[in-house]
């Protein structure tokens, strides 16, 4: 039986590639088993994200032919080389209760245009990408605050909330020893919502280590190029 917070983070997910998705004006299909791409996806994103229990196979077979395929397989439990696809990379859905405190005071939200370029410069150190990640509409959502942690005239550390109707998402966390004050800040914006992610290795024994609970595996699997 799959682990409602699992199920909570996969739904919070798909909310968050529908936002990614919103931000640039781009088409795609949200419904009660995720997400599915109809334009093509931006970095870091897939064509799919579905959530544990859906009949995957069925939702993303129409698009196996796409360019750069890949699918997150939110419950982990599928084997989908049949299809064509290799493993990329196994991760863990995570839960946080709301109750979370830590000193935020070197922390700010990412409210300008410039700031939010300096931010992507920074997060970037750790996520490279040849492409612009968070395009400046992201900062007129409602649903996602962006915080940096100031040194300087830079930002050494950051992470990315997207709120849910039930929970609310911590993403894109970086900096050293940026766990604890991204999972408050996560949590005050959530306002009595619990905070749920994924992580991998490192990232993965630091959450835990900070007090966040594993729920549940997921997998992503993509296509091979030729």
């Amino acid at each position: 039986m799959t682990n409602p917070h699992a199920l909570m983070a996969a739904q919070n997910n798909a909310d968050w590639y529908a936002m990614m998705w919103d931000v640039r004006r781009l088409r795609y299909t949200r419904d009660d088993f995720g997400f599915r791409a109809i334009d093509p996806p931006p970095p870091y994103h897939g064509w799919a994200t579905v959530i544990p229990d859906a009949p995957i196979e069925t939702l993303i077979t129409p698009l196996l032919d796409m360019p750069g395929f890949a699918v997150k397989d939110g419950s982990g439990a599928h084997d989908l080389t049949k299809l064509g696809l290799v493993r990329m990379f196994k991760a863990t859905w995570l839960f946080h209760s709301p109750e979370a405190s830590a000193n935020t005071d070197d922390w700010e939200q990412i409210t300008t245009a410039t700031s939010l370029i300096d931010w992507e410069s920074a997060w970037r150190k750790s996520s490279p990408s040849d492409q612009r990640q968070f395009p400046d509409p992201i900062l007129k959502r409602p649903d996602v605050r962006i915080w940096g942690r100031r040194n300087g005239m830079a930002f050494d550390a950051g992470v990315i909330a997207n709120l849910s109707s039930d929970c609310v998402g911590l993403s894109n966390s970086f900096g050293a020893n940026a766990r604890p004050a991204a999972t408050a800040l996560c949590a005050a914006f959530g306002q009595g919502k619990p905070v749920v992610g994924y992580e991998t290795d490192d990232d993965l024994a630091d959450a835990v280590a900070q007090g966040w609970m594993t729920t549940g595996p997921l997998v992503v699997w993509v296509k091979p190029t030729d």
